[in-house]
């Protein structure tokens, strides 16, 4: 181009003596050639770059060629990842195979170089948008931390050996490594001057050996696992981060990473899950919904996030995060924001773009779990959906989009210049002025007038979504002094615990861990929104226990050592306090049936994830016929240990039933006739499977239910009486008198699990010394000549529930006949047969009832 023509474009751009002075300083032949030959339209770029980023015009001095190995005229196209990732490899290749592990570092700062000032000229000449300079931001980072990867493995693995570990058949199988990116990097939206939030994770411990392991072959560890892959972490991080006369690839932060600085460089998968299930604050869920893999094995990093999936995005959270939270954010203004930049930083100041990310990310956590939609890495993208369903305001979230777009256009304009990490407006006019043209307004009002509006617009929805004000109830009724403790035992009297020195201590214990345990400040302060909830639950002494208003937990002392035991039963207290405090409801059933049941309190201490399963799959909703309980416990056919089956299904279904009682979601004739169908069912299964351990193919019998079973009006803890009949016609009697007591065996023996039902025959025919199944035609013969009343009396609760239906029914139009005392029949023999129940219940209230009840 002619000179006159440079000198317009230069006169055009943001800083026309910065681009007069780049041109005066061209004096390569190859240089000056480029600068004679291009189009405008690539002169207008080049303009645009060296005005925008004081930095980009300092390296095309330094390092004339680069200007050349820049195609100006396909600058309006991204370049793709896939192409980038084979120019890598094909430019480290040689150095790698030579074991030329410097060369091939010094070649890969190169290609950053070259790769920085592409992407920057396609920015700063308005060739492409913020979603396209991020994302290849990002992909330019991913190939330089694959490489590094690349050579640091390689070095260190000839250094000491390869790392292995057992698999679960206890082969010794290679450990794979990954790198996750975190943050901006993670989300792929990576700035010019960004740190890369990194976090190191190997599969599994092993060791390091010299030579692959082989079973008989003994050989000696070099180093463990751990070890190696630190060191690997700790040459990794320096590599990237070292400054050479090429320049650096990137700063490297792991802050992120579990227990932040005091923690290992490099974890396990097994040591993280343990970590955020135990550990895991709020900030930590938000970090992770930006990981991704970018450097290293994809199936390790697709574990991970398959492994973090729940604590990210939790199936329901409360809404409490949204203190924390802000209280995040205020403490960030007050303590990294300087004084007076409040306003100008265009990332941690009031309206900036972490406020966006606050928002969008907060929302991921409330609602992600439940809505899969939303699982996704990008802001923008997020803020798309989080409008289509109605999460966020249409024009709220159009707001955000357009000041995301803007500020993220603003930062690169600040850190483009220096290649420095800043966020900051300046305040001189002359740099406003170039950065009003370098986001092309014509006037430094009209880019300050558009400033001011998008931030007004995020800080006034961040507020609304976060500036809510603490209640009262939140605040925690736990001393936090020794010096309250007084003061903390008065309040328990007041809530009539029996104990207030016992209770103190164990709320104490409750929110602070036992001592032996190290508890987070985060289950801590979860610990003390339970207690809150606890402590609501509790009479205060200015109330007067009557019928109409009684306490709610009849005694907070029990409740509490039971609480106290099941949080030691299920181990993981922080997610625990998690789950309670996200449904309150599921905290306040916990506690009634800790109240309400020693038996299933112990149950749920004894297998604490029970109410767990119940609660979460929604299935206390449902109510259950015996046909339905029977198809389930037939799940169990093909397990070994009937016993245990039967003991496992019957713990888990009848805590689904005590906690439907609990929580009122049955009413007093709804309670027994589920227990009934729960029991009818337990016998017609118990039946099946000794027939077929008996191999028998149908029923020879049928079972009849008496008393509560018969009525269909069985409590908690009832015993079942039965009774069994066979056809009149039976010729295999003995094989019978055996099933009966196998079934009887199978719901009544006591293991370790306890046992199903207590089973009661008694009211058989001549009682314990009749048969255990009389033939139809015995019992006939028996009840109409030799059966006394109290037997008779029985039969009126006849009903059949189990075995085979006619012989059922047979028995019980016999019951129907003999109890029928309208009949001539039944009349004369027991004559006055009224006066005789009447004896009969007084005797029983003497002889059984003891003195003074």
């Amino acid at each position: 181009m002619k000179k006159t023509a440079w000198e317009k474009i230069a006169k055009a751009s943001a800083d026309p003596a910065r681009v007069q002075n780049f041109l005066k300083s061209a004096t390569v032949p190859r240089e000056r050639s480029w600068l004679a030959d291009c189009t405008a339209d690539s002169a207008r770029v080049l303009a645009a770059l060296v005005s925008g980023s004081k930095f980009s015009c300092e390296l095309l001095q330094s390092s004339p060629d680069l200007l050349c190995q820049i195609d100006f005229e396909r600058l309006r196209f991204p370049r793709r990842a896939d192409g980038l990732r084979r120019e890598a490899q094909n430019c480290l290749k040689p150095s790698l195979e030579s074991r030329d592990y410097s060369a091939a570092l010094t070649d890969l700062r190169r290609l950053k170089q070259r790769e920085i000032l592409r992407i920057a000229a396609r920015d700063l000449g308005h060739l492409s948008n913020v979603v396209e300079i991020t994302q290849e931001l990002s992909d330019l980072a991913d190939v330089c931390l694959n490489a590094v990867l690349q050579t640091v493995s390689k070095q260190l693995s000839e250094k000491f050996g390869c790392p292995y570990h057992h698999d679960v058949q206890g082969r010794w199988q290679p450990t794979p490594f990954c790198v996750v990116g975190l943050g901006k990097l993670g989300g792929q939206e990576l700035n010019y001057s960004s740190d890369v939030d990194l976090l190191f994770l190997y599969e599994d411990e092993g060791e390091v050996f010299k030579e692959p392991p082989q079973r008989g072959k003994p050989q000696r560890p070099v180093l463990s696992n751990h070890q190696f892959f630190c060191k690997v972490a700790e040459a990794f991080s320096a590599e990237v981060a070292r400054s050479t006369a090429d320049g650096f690839l990137f700063r490297v932060d792991a802050r992120l990473r579990p227990e932040g600085e005091a923690g290992p460089l490099a974890r396990s998968l097994d040591s993280c899950e343990n970590y955020y299930a135990q550990w895991g604050q709020t900030w930590e869920r938000m970090m992770l919904i930006k990981a991704r893999v970018v450097a290293g094995d994809r199936s390790l990093a697709s574990e991970f996030v398959e492994m973090i999936q729940p604590f990210r995005f939790p199936g329901s959270i409360s809404p409490e995060i949204l203190r924390e939270i802000a209280a995040t954010k205020d403490r960030t203004e007050r303590e990294v924001v300087r004084a007076g930049e409040l306003e100008r930083n265009v990332k941690l100041g009031r309206g900036g773009i972490r406020e966006i990310e606050f928002i969008v990310q907060s929302l991921q956590v409330l609602h992600a779990g439940r809505a899969p939609f939303l699982q996704i890495p990008q802001t923008l993208s997020c803020l798309q959906k989080l409008a289509q369903y109605d999460l966020l305001p249409f024009g709220e979230a159009s707001q955000l989009d357009l000041a995301y777009r803007f500020l993220r256009d603003v930062e690169h304009r600040l850190q483009m210049e220096d290649n420095r990490q800043t966020h900051t407006i300046p305040q001189d006019n002359a740099s406003l002025l170039r950065l009003a043209r370098l986001m092309n307004f014509k006037t430094l009002p009209q880019f300050q007038s558009a400033l001011h509006e998008h931030m007004a617009n995020v800080r006034r929805i961040y507020e609304s979504l976060f500036r809510v004000e603490l209640a009262e109830d939140s605040k925690s009724p736990l001393p936090e002094s020794e010096g309250a403790k007084n003061e903390w035992k008065s309040l328990l009297a007041s809530r009539f615990f029996r104990e207030p020195d016992k209770a103190y201590q164990l709320f104490k214990e409750f929110a602070e861990g036992p001592g032996y345990l190290h508890v987070s400040p985060r289950t801590s302060d979860l610990a003390r929104q339970l207690i809150s909830k606890f402590l609501a639950l509790c009479p205060a002494q200015s109330q007067s226990p009557t019928v109409e208003q009684r306490p709610v937990l009849s005694d907070p002392d029990r409740v509490l050592a039971r609480l106290d035991s099941f949080v030691s039963a299920y181990g993981s207290r922080a997610t625990l306090f998690e789950v309670w405090n996200n449904n309150p409801k599921y905290f306040e059933l916990v506690l009634l049936l800790f109240d309400r049941s020693e038996f299933l309190a112990l149950a749920a201490i004894h297998a604490p994830d029970l109410i767990d399963g119940l609660v979460a799959g929604g299935r206390l909703q449902r109510r259950k016929t015996a046909a339905e309980i029977l198809k389930e416990l037939r799940f169990g056919l093909g397990d070994t240990d009937q016993f245990d089956w039967l003991r496992r299904y019957h713990e888990t279904e009848l805590m689904r039933l005590g906690l439907r009682d609990i929580s009122g979601q049955v009413d007093i004739e709804q309670t027994p006739a589920e227990l009934s169908a729960f029991a009818d069912a337990c016998l017609q299964y118990a039946l099946e499977t000794v027939l077929r351990r008996n191999r028998i193919k149908s029923a020879p019998l049928a079972i009849i239910g008496l008393g509560k079973l018969g009525g269909g009006e069985i409590a908690y803890g009832s015993d079942l009486d039965l009774f069994f009949a066979a056809d009149s016609r039976e010729k295999h009697l003995p094989a019978l008198q055996k099933a009966a007591a196998e079934v009887m065996d199978l719901l009544s023996h006591r293991t370790d699990r306890g046992i199903v039902f207590r089973t009661d025959a008694r009211l058989r025919p001549d009682g314990e010394k009749g048969l255990l199944v009389p033939p139809l035609d015995t019992c006939d013969s028996y009840y109409r000549s030799r059966a006394q009343l109290w037997e008779i009396q029985a039969l009126t609760r006849a009903r059949f529930v189990a075995g085979k239906p006619s012989i059922g029914e047979k028995f019980q139009t016999l019951a129907l006949e003999l109890t029928n005392f309208s009949r001539p029949g039944p009349r004369r023999r027991f004559g006055n047969w009224k006066a005789e129940i009447h004896h009969m219940r007084m005797r029983i209230e003497k002889e059984r009832t003891p003195p003074g009840k």
